[in-house]
């Protein structure tokens, strides 16, 4: 029993949620759901809304099909999970779904694993959905393929939030939104015509999440969408740039990210909320301080194998977002790794270690633990709109954020250091940030990429899925073997 427990369990994480913005407007696309619509008998009411939600669903399934055929759907029967009349609903995509869903599980054009909650077991899940094996005939014989599904051309990129989480509806337009709803129009531009992926994958799915939560994300070209989030109803509140599969894929693989089959790199801010709060402070941490900001000494009532220096950093980034020091712990522990050693820390150890964090950082500890973090976002995403503004109206080339880490092709690292510093300085005032490299680079590139100076060989090992991917992409998109940003005299 406990063995087709475990077997269904991987089946099932095997799967992401339903993604109601997914279109397409070719012709060949709207044929192939007249088709499948004629299957519907039993369906009733409007036939447009129908089609449009039918389209929704085939054309989501279609592009998990398309990147693992055992890919699953995550789909919720709760009718308050679709809102129609929303700004942030740009299809308009409503609880009919689920009356939908049902027509197609009865005429067995897709199947359905129901959500269950096991207690006992501890395992729970929300319904699945995946194509029959008719479906999949139909997918293969399909006039259309995948580069012809998108987002919307209508769906809002800037979104605000009430302290409730609830979103905004009716925000007001100023010159300021329109400004920055601008930027990212065409930043998604630019990344719809880029080509992102991890070169390694045979198949492109990475497992995340744990438990309950453990899901696949799809590397593809479909989940390239960057909106940006705004809180507590306020345009100077968090404000952080979210969305692309790159932004929740583990560290370890944005490693292997390449932009239009070339190599990225990542640079990223050292200790980045800690310096701004210095800086609003009027110091400046690097030029003044000049040490590294979680190392410590002299803590006892902590297990020796335990990585102090990660600990006190990951506790320290948890009290500048938290309201509370409770809240804190909890947040610290939720994001320890399973099974680990500083799970199991008690609040009294991170209370201690928490105690010697403020000693070090007087000047900045009473913004510990005080809801300082979401105004600390909002500081962070004007340097990241400033970037992201370099790269897509003056480099045109790709830049991928996540938040105050950033990945550009091979060559533009050094043109990205320098554009985080005076990013820095422009907002804070303050001057010499510390960025770092996750990626070796031994070239030395200042203003623009030198390009008679190029002379390094990568040894990327690239998928045959990744190279004809890429090679399919080009020819869909009419784009050159080399856009004009790439650096002459890579080997690749």
């Amino acid at each position: 029993m406990t063995e087709d427990i475990n077997n269904k369990f991987i089946e099932l994480i095997n799967a992401r949620p339903l993604d109601v913005h997914t279109w397409s407007d070719y012709p060949e696309v709207n044929a192939f759901v007249d088709d499948i619509y004629q299957y519907l008998k039993s369906i009733k009411g409007n036939e447009r809304i129908n089609k449009k939600l039918l389209k929704v669903l085939l054309l989501d399934l279609y592009v998990a099909w398309c990147c693992d055929p055992d890919l699953k759907i995550m789909f919720s029967r709760d009718n308050n999970a679709y809102k129609a009349k929303s700004r942030y609903n740009e299809i308009h995509v409503g609880k009919k779904i689920i009356e939908v869903v049902d027509e197609l599980v009865k005429e067995e054009i897709i199947l359905e694993q129901k959500g269950f909650n096991d207690r006992i077991n501890g395992i729970g899940f929300q319904a699945r959905l995946w194509a029959s094996g008719n479906l999949k005939t139909m997918f293969e014989k399909a006039k259309f393929n995948k580069f012809q599904i998108h987002d919307h051309i209508d769906r809002e990129p800037i979104v605000l939030k009430f302290e409730s989480k609830k979103l905004n509806e009716t925000y007001k337009e100023t010159k300021n939104v329109m400004r920055m709803r601008q930027i990212l129009t065409d930043y998604n531009v630019l990344l719809s015509n880029t080509h992102i992926d991890i070169v390694d994958l045979e198949k492109p799915v990475v497992q995340i999440g744990e438990g309950k939560k453990a899901m696949s994300l799809q590397i593809d070209q479909r989940d390239k969408y960057v909106r940006r989030i705004f809180n507590n109803n306020r345009w100077d509140r968090g404000g952080r740039f979210y969305g692309g599969w790159w932004h929740r894929c583990p560290k370890d693989y944005r490693e292997r990210i390449s932009l239009d089959d070339i190599p990225g790199f990542e640079v990223d801010f050292s200790g980045l909320h800690i310096v701004i709060l210095y800086a609003q402070a009027g110091i400046n941490y690097w030029a003044e301080i000049n040490e590294d900001p979680y190392l410590l000494h002299g803590i006892e009532n902590i297990d020796k194998n335990i990585d102090l220096r990660t600990t006190a950093k990951l506790l320290m980034l948890t009290a500048i977002n938290a309201d509370t020091e409770e809240e804190a712990f909890g947040a610290f522990r939720k994001q320890a790794d399973k099974g680990s050693l500083e799970k199991r820390l008690t609040n009294a150890q991170l209370g201690n270690l928490l105690s010697k964090l403020k000693e070090k950082h007087e000047p900045i500890a009473h913004k510990f633990a005080s809801g300082e973090g979401i105004k600390l976002m909002y500081v962070d995403s004007q340097i990241t709109e400033k970037l992201i503004e370099k790269f897509t109206y003056d480099c045109q080339c790709p830049i991928l954020t996540v938040h105050d880490s950033y990945i550009v092709p091979w060559g533009y690292d050094k043109i990205l250091e320098k554009n985080m510093k005076i990013a820095f300085e422009e907002v804070t005032g303050f001057s010499s940030p510390a960025v770092k490299h996750t990626t070796e680079y031994s070239g030395t590139v200042e203003n623009e990429p030198d390009q008679s100076s190029v002379n390094k060989s990568y040894t990327f090992v690239a998928s045959k899925r990744h190279l004809k991917d890429w090679e399919e992409f080009r020819f869909f998109k009419s784009k050159p073997e080399r856009e004009n940003w790439v650096l002459e005299g890579l080997v690749y």
